[in-house]
């Protein structure tokens, strides 16, 4: 039992050691190099973002002409059967 007690003791001090090691290295300010890297990367990043607004834009710009022809159609069909019923409807008896 004591000795799973120091094992564990041992562990959450080790976990601690590690945890403090590590917020300390987040304090580093970046070198040059890293700052140049990740201003890159947003670059990129941002540009790739942009490609892909547009594509979308040009996507939902196609389908929107392609749902407006649609309707265009189907108000020319639905003329087609009107006029169609019209010129079969029987003539009224005198």
């Amino acid at each position: 039992m004591l000795k799973s007690t120091i094992l564990g003791s041992i562990a959450a001090a080790t976990l601690a050691a590690a945890i403090a090691a590590t917020s300390a290295g987040a304090s580093v300010p970046s070198s040059p190099a890293e700052k140049a890297a990740t201003a890159a990367l947003n670059k990129k990043i941002a540009d790739d973002n942009a490609a892909a607004e547009a594509r979308a834009q040009a996507q939902m710009d196609a389908y929107q002409q392609q749902v407006r022809q649609y309707e265009q159609q189907r108000a020319q069909y639905e003329q087609q059967v009107k006029n169609a019923e019209f010129n079969r409807a029987p003539s009224p008896a005198p």
